[in-house]
């Protein structure tokens, strides 16, 4: 969803620490060809900061690796491009990368399916932000089998639309229903597919469920008038703005000036970074959101990862810098247990996978098993435009 169509390679030396090492076996590392991974995602335009922070959380990973010696005694290399939020460049993006030898990409958060069909066709790992997982990598439902050479340590939507559906349930009466405004993209079905798991068994509708087509290349806002009058007319009183930071923010704004008041509801992208709050402003006070636990309460890993992150990268660490760290530590894990770049051996492991400590949890991957996040991961947040910050919801 976005356009800066250049290409950045992280190549970082091999720490000191590792010039402990023979000289025989340093020559040896050193003269082996890299092990080269892909990064897609976009950069600038809606979601410009989720691309950033996917590029950014990937970089740190693969300078931490290097520093301890890379893998299987040969550096990492990491080429992340833009996909300017379009289809046909995250595919050229993608068969470029695997023409250059890349084992495994990591994104998009943007194209997401994109990639992930690649992934299929190619038999080339997809691991890390893939458009936050849900549809993207479940294309038949969280039941169903997933597409089988993609894993998604983003913020699952099957988890967070989970998160808002219960909040709305618990607040049925005030509620008076609930309304849902969604991209038509697999990013908001997905997390309209989450939000029917828990309404339908108790036996509620969706009072409205309306999809809104964006402009994810640039970020420009859409009129929302008629839609806030729908809801109005509903009589619904909760409202899941399940769109771009940009467009719930001018949700917000558009419901004030019509003198209305819904609960606003929101998802991942909400409070993942400030891009809504900065928007939004005082309009957006009282908006609710799902939130990581883990980023409320950091443990001590969390803390240090994102000390490194501010000080290296100059911005504060996101949800999504902490997801394509994750991914690729994971992939890294992967190849060790695998002590092979084979696309094939690296699926295996993958699927393996157990107990693996991430910045975001506890990891255990299995065929069925392709995404990290779950509900039980996530406490809801409101926004307070005195404190400018997120606070628990009691």
């Amino acid at each position: 969803m976005k356009v800066r169509q250049v290409t950045k390679e992280v190549s970082v030396a091999i720490a000191a620490t590792c010039l402990a090492l023979s000289g025989s076996a340093m020559t040896a590392g050193a003269s082996a060809k890299p092990i080269l991974i892909g990064g897609i995602g976009g950069s600038t335009g809606a979601y410009g900061t989720t691309g950033v922070a996917t590029d950014y959380g990937a970089e740190l990973a693969v300078d931490q690796i290097n520093a301890q010696g890379g893998l299987l005694g040969r550096r990492v290399v990491f080429t992340f491009y833009n996909d300017g939020a379009s289809a046909t460049v995250s595919a050229q993006r993608f068969k470029e990368l695997v023409s250059n030898g890349a084992v495994a990409i990591d994104g998009s958060p943007d194209t997401g399916p994109v990639t992930a069909a690649l992934a299929d066709q190619y038999h080339i790992p997809v691991v890390g932000v893939d458009d936050d997982a849900g549809l993207t990598i479940y294309p038949h439902g969280p039941s169903k089998p997933p597409l089988p050479w993609v894993w998604a340590t983003s913020l699952n939507t099957f988890a967070y639309g989970n998160k808002v559906a219960e909040y709305a349930l618990s607040h049925w009466n005030s509620c008076h229903g609930l309304a849902l405004l969604h991209d038509p993209e697999s990013y908001g079905l997905g997390g309209e597919a989450g939000i029917l798991q828990v309404l339908t068994p108790a036996h509620k509708k969706l009072a409205v469920d309306d999809a809104i087509t964006e402009d994810w290349s640039t970020g420009a806002t859409v009129g929302l008038e008629s839609e806030i009058t729908k809801i109005k007319n509903s009589g619904a009183r909760c409202v899941e703005v399940w769109l771009t930071p940009q467009d719930a923010a001018t949700f917000m704004e558009t419901m004030h000036t019509m003198g209305d008041n819904f609960t606003v509801l929101g998802n991942d992208e909400m409070d993942s970074d400030p891009t809504f709050s900065n928007l939004a402003r005082k309009a957006g006070n009282g908006a609710i959101a799902p939130i990581l636990t883990a980023v409320l309460h950091p443990d001590a890993a969390l803390e240090a990862f994102n000390k490194e992150y501010k000080a290296k990268f100059h911005i504060a660490a996101t949800e999504f810098s902490y997801a394509s760290y994750d991914g690729i530590m994971i992939l890294a894990k992967a190849i060790k247990v695998a002590k092979s770049t084979d696309a094939t051996a690296i699926k295996n492991a993958l699927n393996n996978l157990k107990g693996f400590n991430t910045l975001m949890g506890v990891v255990n991957f299995s065929p069925q098993q392709h995404a990290t996040v779950t509900t039980k991961q996530l406490t809801m947040v409101r926004y307070d435009f005195s404190t400018n910050s997120w606070v628990p919801v009691h």
